[in-house]
């Protein structure tokens, strides 16, 4: 598949996602590029979702594992002071 820039990209279908794929290009008149477009599109869509509320709650327990150690930090300077 060849888009405008002239870059390549190559997948790789399963024989009834093949078919079923034609036939839903054919009855809606769209292109084969613009059919595997919209999908990758939808794909990376939904991943960047996911990597986003991922991230979002690596951050919420960085905040929350800094706030436990901030809790901690007086114990742990008495019990170095009696080592």
């Amino acid at each position: 598949m060849r888009n405008n820039n002239g870059r390549i990209f190559k997948i790789s279908l399963n024989r009834h996602v093949y078919k079923d794929s034609q036939s839903y290009d054919v009855q809606t008149s769209i292109t084969k590029f613009n059919s595997i477009n919209a999908v990758v599109n939808q794909i990376s869509k939904k991943n960047l979702t996911i990597y986003d509320t991922l991230r979002k709650g690596y951050a919420e327990m960085s905040r929350i594992n800094l706030d436990i150690c901030n809790e901690f930090e007086v114990c742990e300077k008495e019990v170095s002071a009696h080592l």
